[in-house]
């Protein structure tokens, strides 16, 4: 089938919504004539006819009906893309609303939300950290325009890339399996592990990873705060996992030390969420753009 042409099919729009061709054509300054050859020209390119005529009336068919339906929404969707373009051209005040996991709410999200507002200075934006499933369930409830997790799969969600995240074992400096390359299983499950609690994303993937591995936490020390974690292995309580951006000011500053071990990395996709029937507010759609992963 040929594409639509979008002029013709409003055209038929406003016959259908007038009930009447020269309404029509009153409401879109064009001769009567015209307004008939355009919906005689949309027939022949459906191939199907729109209206019938009763008397001095005419009534949609049924394949009228159905087209004035469709018709309807386009242009209700193209109204409501015209009106997003025109607020986001000129971005001045609005409110945008960010949840996000520890990981990228306390160490991405913030550079990123910087140089958004140094652009968008009049806009209000807030941004709670949660946990994972708090920040999902916020989104799926229109609660969060936009939500910032790793790797998750919903129904209701859409679902776009952000950025890749990489878990590493980190120890106090000086610990002794702090430069070995293959750590055995043995040494690691006698050391206590220091991990969130059981909602954490970090902690669910550090978990299945280790026993893909076969590796069993037998010693467990559970904190609230990746930061009294980061406390914890420096004082030498214990060995985590935790995102390679959360730790990158202690280990430059040799206050935590990452294992040698390259087998105990493991990468993760963080991704950027909203609704997937929401529409996007000009803002959301702003901040979506500034901080989208490339494909």
């Amino acid at each position: 089938m040929p594409t639509l042409n979008l002029h013709r099919l409003r055209v038929f729009h406003a016959v259908a919504r007038r009930e009447s061709y020269s309404r029509a054509a009153e409401d879109l300054h064009i001769s009567q004539p015209a307004v008939s050859k355009h919906v005689l020209d949309l027939e022949e390119e459906l191939g199907a006819k729109l209206f019938h005529r009763l008397g001095r009336r005419i009534v949609l068919t049924e394949a009228g009906r159905l087209m004035a339906d469709y018709a309807e929404r386009i242009f209700v969707l193209a109204d409501e893309a015209r009106r997003a373009l025109e607020e986001l051209q000129g971005l001045e005040r609005g409110r945008l609303h960010l949840g996000a996991s520890s990981t990228p709410g306390n160490y991405l999200l913030p550079r990123a939300l910087a140089a958004f507002q140094a652009r968008y200075h009049r806009l209000e934006v807030s941004l709670d950290i949660m946990a994972s499933h708090d920040v999902v369930d916020r989104v799926i409830r229109q609660e969060l325009d936009l939500g910032f997790v790793g790797a998750t799969f919903a129904a209701d969600l859409h679902v776009q890339p952000y950025m890749e995240d990489e878990l590493v074992l980190i120890l106090r400096p000086g610990h002794p399996l702090a430069s070995v390359r293959t750590i055995p299983r043995e040494a690691l499950e006698k050391e206590t592990f220091v991990l969130r609690d059981i909602a954490s994303g970090t902690r669910t993937i550090a978990e299945a990873e280790l026993k893909t591995r076969g590796i069993t936490i037998r010693r467990l020390l559970e904190l609230r705060s990746v930061e009294a974690i980061k406390q914890a292995v420096a004082e030498g309580l214990g060995i985590s996992f935790i995102s390679r951006y959360a730790v990158a000011l202690e280990v430059r500053h040799k206050v935590l030390a990452v294992a040698a071990d390259p087998n105990l990395r493991f990468l993760r996709p963080l991704v950027m969420i909203s609704r997937k029937d929401a529409r996007l507010s000009p803002a959301a759609l702003a901040f979506a753009a500034s901080v989208r992963k490339p494909t």
